[in-house]
């Protein structure tokens, strides 16, 4: 298996497990996990057109503010919000709306 079809099967993983913690109201460790979902999604695309993964948060945005200016919009939105995980609560409009995001960019990788 190649490295653009492991990356894809990240964001299939990241996104079941997003799914099944929404369902069970995890609602934190879901938003993570759609986070997580997102940073895939940029690192699909970035390997995909531009053969190059990044090492961090830095120089993922880094590469995505100039050619993916809405994706980049996208996960500089949420990324406080995921920091803010680790000590605070996720409010549901923020997790319902970072779920509907993925679901739509999901579909740029199929």
């Amino acid at each position: 298996m190649g490295r653009l079809e492991d990356l894809k099967d990240n964001v299939e993983e990241y996104f079941q497990s997003a799914e099944l913690l929404f369902k069970q109201d995890l609602n934190n460790a879901a938003f993570m996990m759609y986070f997580k979902t997102l940073v895939a999604i940029a690192d699909y695309i970035l390997w995909r057109d531009l053969k190059v993964l990044p090492d961090n948060h830095s120089e993922r945005f880094r590469l995505l503010k100039p050619r993916y200016s809405d994706l980049y919009n996208i996960l500089s939105y949420y990324f406080p919000y995921y920091r803010d995980t680790y000590t605070k609560r996720v409010n549901d409009r923020i997790l319902v709306a970072i779920r509907n995001d993925v679901i739509r960019l999901r579909e740029k990788i199929e």
